[in-house]
């Protein structure tokens, strides 16, 4: 066992990002503060002044480019950043080229590199684990870093994935040109020569070299880890809805711990997240009062509309996957799910209003709105809501203890797993009143279940 066993779980939001370290041997988890942000929330922007990148800061009035994860998200897309909904300036737009698929890989990889920087500095300087050896091929201690990307860009072909996780291995081996204490600029072009030297390292010998490092999950399940790290974690159907300042992510999934449910090519492992929907909207709070003037504003009505309907779509999608099975209000399939609310937006009332009511609209009978829990353990700044930090401690766990994923596109409907025969119609019926299929399980199913409740 490393003397110093610390996981780094960088939370990166769509205004502001996050990092919490996690020594694993102790279980004390503490918050990054960068220099500059004491509040542990480092800007997720950089400049760009027509000549230098300068590194994240509020400082650089008139030369910020905002939102790099809804530009990564666009360009990884294959959508242009003319068409993008972020405006840019002339002067980033014409650096960018055409597709500014380069130019957005190189600002995302410059910004990488200077939050490890700031970690490793802040590791040395104000840890508690300043005694952490930092020496090139050291055994001793071990640093890893774990990134959250959006689940429901995960969704589809994978592209935005692979898109940050080249950045951000990227970032770690250019960390080395980024200044620690976040204020000396680099040129561009300097930069650019930079990743250019790097890119050329082949597939296979990166992912061997990155196999336990710069590692990426979906950032909901990240959040949600607080509950299920916990002995008395309860398995079942989960609603979520994460609130930033750009971004509003939605999800729908089951969490289960054992292998007693589909025996198909497809079924479980233990601790497994199958997410029956997932989706990244740009409904974050921005939307109503953008300080980088960078998107346009709407008007609250407006919003709660839009949130209600991304939420009441979000659920039709699910129920694909897990139909809403039963006749007794309280008691079916989904009004026993877990409906959790949470991230920087979250105190806002149009959001819990919204979720609240599209699910109404869905037909989930009175769903009961319910926050994390505060993390144990975890050194925090006092002056910064704890519930900002809730997917950057979430991704502190070591990548060996969080829960398996699958995503909707890995999954198969509850109709292509219990198709119904023609010459026996009453195939998904048979389990109204049936017994729990489950193994060695002798308990009696819910009406419409295949599974008792300790078993969904």
């Amino acid at each position: 066992m490393p003397r110093h066993f610390i996981v780094a779980g960088f939370d990166f939001g769509t205004s502001y990002s996050k990092v919490v370290l996690r020594e694993q041997n102790t279980e004390r988890a503490v918050v990054v503060r960068f220099n500059g942000y004491a509040d542990g929330l480092l800007p997720s922007l950089v400049g760009y002044d027509g000549a230098n990148l300068l590194p994240p800061s509020a400082d650089y009035e008139g030369y910020q480019i905002p939102y790099l994860k809804m530009l990564a998200a666009h360009v990884a897309a294959g959508t242009s950043l003319s068409d993008a909904s972020v405006r840019l300036s002339p002067a980033a737009l014409a650096r960018a080229g055409d597709s500014g698929t380069a130019f957005i890989r190189e600002l995302l990889a410059f910004y990488f590199a200077h939050v490890f920087a700031g970690i490793r500095h802040f590791v040395s300087i104000a840890s508690p684990w300043r005694d952490f050896n930092f020496t090139p091929g050291n055994t001793e201690d071990h640093l890893i870093f774990q990134m959250a990307v959006p689940t429901g860009l995960l969704a589809s072909d994978g592209k935005a994935e692979q898109f940050f996780r080249e950045a951000l291995v990227l970032g770690h081996e250019l960390s080395g040109h980024a200044d620690p204490m976040l204020a000396k600029s680099i040129p561009a072009s300097t930069w650019s020569e930079h990743v250019k030297r790097v890119d050329p390292l082949s597939s296979d010998k990166m992912r061997k070299r990155y196999q336990w490092q710069c590692l990426i999950y979906p950032e909901v399940a990240a959040a949600v880890q607080t509950i299920f790290r916990s002995r008395n974690a309860r398995d079942g159907l989960y609603i979520t809805m994460d609130v930033g300042a750009g971004t509003v992510d939605m999800n729908a999934f089951h969490r289960h711990t054992g292998q007693h449910l589909e025996t198909h090519a497809n079924a479980p492992h233990d601790h497994m997240l199958r997410y029956y929907a997932a989706s990244v909207e740009p409904l974050g709070v921005h939307n109503l009062d953008d300080p980088h003037h960078a998107v346009t504003l709407t008007s609250v009505d407006n919003l709660a509309t839009d949130v209600k309907q991304a939420i009441w779509v979000l659920y039709l999608r699910a129920l694909k996957f897990q139909p809403n099975h039963g006749n007794q209000l309280g008691q079916r399939t989904w009004d026993r799910a877990t409906l959790l609310l949470f991230g920087g937006g979250a105190l806002h009332w149009v959001y819990p209003q919204s979720f609240r009511r599209g699910l109404e609209d869905g037909g989930i009978n009175d769903p009961q709105i319910t926050h994390l829990p505060t993390p144990d353990h975890l050194d925090y700044p006092p002056e910064t809501d704890v519930g900002r930090f809730f997917v950057a401690y979430g991704m502190s766990f070591p990548r060996f203890n969080l829960d398996e994923v699958q995503l909707p596109h890995e999954l198969r409907t509850f109709d292509e797993l219990f198709p119904l025969e023609p010459e026996n119609p009453n195939t998904q019926a048979e389990a109204i009143e049936g017994m729990c299929r489950a193994d060695s399980c002798t308990h009696k199913a819910m009406p419409g279940e295949f599974y008792c409740y300790d078993h969904m």
